[in-house]
């Protein structure tokens, strides 16, 4: 063996017999002693559980009276799917040195949403800082930076049933009983099954108010895919997408 093959040789088995940080813990928003303009949730957590090429975060955030909670699981050096605001993600995991990097992409109200984060633990392994550049249709990129504190494994509270609808939400009338989360879902695949965005039916920061007429008919076709699901068919089969098929206005023929 020629000495630049015993060098190259030598730092492979140095490379691989460097320790990668394990990001295990339970972390909290680092709150700014000057708070930015704009919404501030009360308290942002995560929960990790990193083993080997597992990489299992969950992000809960409490704001006013509605706590949302989203989990996420990749596989380092390989494709992972997962669900981001009841959209699918692809994302992919590799290691930058001791960074974490994550490159997800996903589909959000017809515009392509694509995310770059990063995650360093610092050397007391006590601080994480999450750095995510995103960009969203043709927006210009962004970038958001979180700084994160470890706390006690037990400080993560249990999850608990979710709250109905209209718990959290005002003014609902067809889906009460509804989950919550589950009713954030529906109305953002309402979005890609009608073509529109939520200003179609609802008003702007006023989501609880009726002033469109469009509102009350998704009320109307909520009552009737459920009523032809319920007495026609075992399950769910009918959706709005069975007939807008991403139209506001639903299609009954096809051209001829």
């Amino acid at each position: 063996m020629n000495k630049l093959a015993f060098m190259g040789l030598a730092f492979g088995l140095w490379a691989g017999a460097q320790t990668l940080p394990n990001f295990t813990g339970v972390w909290e928003l680092k709150k700014p002693k000057t708070p930015p303009s704009g919404r501030v949730p009360e308290s942002m957590r995560y929960k990790i559980d990193h083993q080997g090429a597992v990489f299992a975060v969950t992000m809960r955030v409490k704001a006013g009276p509605e706590t949302q909670q989203e989990s996420m699981r990749f596989l380092v050096g390989q494709e992972s799917k997962n669900e981001m605001h009841g959209a699918p993600v692809t994302s992919r995991a590799e290691w930058d040195g001791d960074t974490l990097v994550i490159r997800s992409a996903a589909v959000i109200v017809g515009k392509e949403l694509r995310l770059t984060d990063r995650w360093t633990l610092a050397a007391d392994g006590d601080t994480l800082t999450f750095r995510e550049r995103h960009q969203f249709g043709t927006e210009p990129e962004g970038e958001d930076i979180q700084i994160l504190d470890r706390r006690p494994a037990d400080s993560w509270e249990p999850d608990t049933p979710p709250k109905a609808a209209e718990e959290v939400y005002k003014n609902i009338r067809i889906m009460k009983g509804v989950p919550a989360p589950r009713l954030r879902t529906v109305m953002i695949n309402l979005t890609r099954w009608l073509g529109v965005d939520c200003a179609h039916c609802h008003v702007a920061g006023e989501f609880e108010k009726d002033d469109k007429p469009a509102k009350e008919t998704a009320r109307k076709m909520f009552t009737m895919v459920r009523s032809i699901n319920q007495t026609h068919f075992d399950g769910s089969p009918v959706t709005c997408w069975t007939c807008h098929r991403g139209q506001a206005k639903p299609q009954s023929l096809p051209p001829q």
